[in-house]
């Protein structure tokens, strides 16, 4: 399957079958007028380092324009080019992979304050797909804006760097996940993990439940497991009394208990700059 090398987004519908996806043609956006909201990019940097108020204003600025796109659509195609970044102000993205017949790898989650492939203002070439997981707003930001922002203020680029390496760190987790977790610790470990980053930002309501918009075989292409292996642990989940993913919500509710299924310490989401 050859996927269409330019910028703009187009649908990605999950068949039915587990692993399996669609690409379908979609329009680039919906039509509503683009809208400036703060974003989360600020308290996610805020958390590395000590932004000022003309650091905070120039992230704000970031969001300016920001536009509504509709679930399912592709932002960056793997191997394309850019002279643009796109910053996730609300909603949830996803970086993954393609194998040849249709078959998908997710590898991470971009949620709110997120920037999708800020790896072009270094190298101009996309080593994976992006696509959004729900609707969201994104903000399409010119490369050059980011070059001159790090010029600008070399403790944003300080952040950025520090980010670029939580990014890291989480895919590592991932893998250990992947290679060593069994299903069930796998998919607790995953809730456990976006409980915490989405927390981090002020994402979730006071009962700890947030928006995850997330089907079976979604999870399926996140977890490396079968729809049907996916169908069968989150009913032990729910069976048991720690979970309930409903309408595209998921609540936790007994987050000690889920955190000693998978074993999860949260310590590698929680990086710290070394004092300058």
């Amino acid at each position: 399957m050859t996927l269409s090398r330019h910028n703009a987004p187009v649908s990605l519908t999950a068949q039915p079958s587990p692993s399996i996806v669609k690409i379908v043609s979609a329009p680039r956006e919906w039509p509503k007028p683009a809208v400036t909201v703060p974003n989360s990019l600020v308290t996610r940097l805020a958390a590395f380092v000590r932004l000022n108020c003309q650091e905070r204003e120039a992230l704000d600025l970031l969001s300016r324009n920001a536009k509504q796109f509709r679930s399912d659509q592709i932002l960056v195609h793997e191997g394309s080019t850019s002279n643009s970044v796109y910053l996730i102000v609300s909603g949830l993205a996803c970086r993954y992979k393609m194998l040849t017949g249709g078959r998908r790898q997710i590898l991470g989650y971009l949620i709110p304050g997120d920037l999708c492939d800020i790896h072009f203002v270094v190298a101009n070439q996309a080593d994976h797909s992006v696509a959004l997981v729900g609707d969201s707003l994104v903000a399409r930001i010119p490369t050059w804006r980011i070059t001159e922002l790090i010029a600008q203020y070399p403790n944003i680029g300080r952040a950025f760097t520090l980010a670029a390496l939580i990014d890291a760190v989480i895919l590592r987790e991932w893998l250990l996940s992947v290679g060593q977790r069994d299903a069930l610790q796998r998919l607790s470990h995953f809730f456990c993990e976006m409980a915490v980053r989405l927390e981090a930002i002020g994402e979730t309501n006071a009962d700890g439940s947030f928006e995850l918009p997330v089907n079976q075989t979604t999870l399926a292409d996140t977890l490396g497991l079968s729809a049907v292996h996916v169908n069968r642990t989150l009913q032990r989940l729910r069976n048991d009394g720690l979970i309930r993913l409903c309408h595209r919500r998921l609540e936790i509710f007994d987050r000690d208990r889920l955190e000693m299924i998978a074993g999860f310490d949260d310590a590698y989401l929680r990086l710290r700059p070394v004092a300058a």
